[in-house]
């Protein structure tokens, strides 16, 4: 059997959110996740991680989303990328952004995260990844080293959107995860384009097939119930994501794939 952190994105985005990801954490599917610390829901919806079946519980660092953007001016992922690139990002100002959000996962849930990752992947971009890793370095100390950083490059070809992701940033985290002994994901998978009609099962067949490493990695993004939820583009394809790992079928998929869900590794 080989291991395969299978990480749900969004926790504590809204109830449809919780309920998928809780659910497939008590069928042994889901085995990680990352908090939207910012959302009103997260007091309570650390509650019910906190008290729920065993999962690795990572902050989800976030500049992008509403949560993020509440009273900012509005900013594009595109237009963050090009400043962040460019070295016009005020350091100050993103440090107290990530010591705030640190703060509520510590304080909220009573513990450090078992490891970072970002919302729409910011937390490899340049600037963003030297000031995270500082932080969590001035906040943990030598214990930061138990912190895992996801890296968002797979090891294979895995199409042009997950090359695009890759190249914003994961081999510059990466270098300097290594350097502070942070615990990394081996490979990554599961970027796609969200588009409803995706045939899921065949999208999982392609990454199962190629991972690479101790510890590799495949995000998803999942949702129950019924709810529209007209504030989340890609609704529809969480729904089905749900339907899709919540199934026998996906069970027996991990059987013949000889897979394992393993939470993050420890330092």
């Amino acid at each position: 059997m080989r291991n395969v952190i299978i990480n749900a994105d969004d926790y504590a985005m809204d109830a449809g959110v919780d309920a998928a990801i809780l659910r497939l954490a008590e069928l042994g599917v889901v085995t990680a996740t990352s908090a939207m610390v910012l959302a009103p829901r997260w007091p309570g919806a650390a509650a019910a991680v906190r008290n729920g079946p065993p999962l690795s519980v990572g902050l989800h660092f976030d500049l992008t989303s509403p949560f993020a953007t509440a009273g900012l001016p509005a900013q594009s992922l595109s237009a963050l990328i090009l400043r962040t690139h460019a070295g016009l990002l005020d350091r100050a100002t993103l440090r107290h952004r990530v010591d705030r959000q640190l703060s509520l996962f510590d304080e909220v849930l009573g513990q450090p995260p078992a490891f970072v990752d970002g919302h729409q992947h910011v937390h490899h971009l340049p600037a963003i990844r030297q000031v995270l890793l500082e932080a969590l370095e001035f906040r943990y100390g030598s214990a930061k080293s138990r912190i895992g950083l996801r890296i968002c490059a797979p090891r294979r070809w895995s199409g042009v959107k997950a090359a695009i992701v890759a190249a914003t940033g994961a081999r510059g985290l990466s270098r300097l995860a290594v350097e502070g002994r942070h615990p990394l994901n081996s490979d990554f998978a599961g970027v796609y384009d969200f588009d409803p009609a995706a045939d899921i099962p065949a999208l999982w067949e392609g990454w199962a097939a190629g991972l690479r490493g101790p510890f590799p990695l495949i995000m998803c993004h999942v949702a129950a119930g019924s709810d529209p939820a007209p504030q989340d583009p890609i609704r529809l394809a969480r729904l089905r994501e749900f339907e899709w790992l919540a199934s026998q079928e996906f069970r027996s998929f991990l059987q013949r794939h000889a897979l394992a869900p393993a939470r993050w590794p420890r330092a």
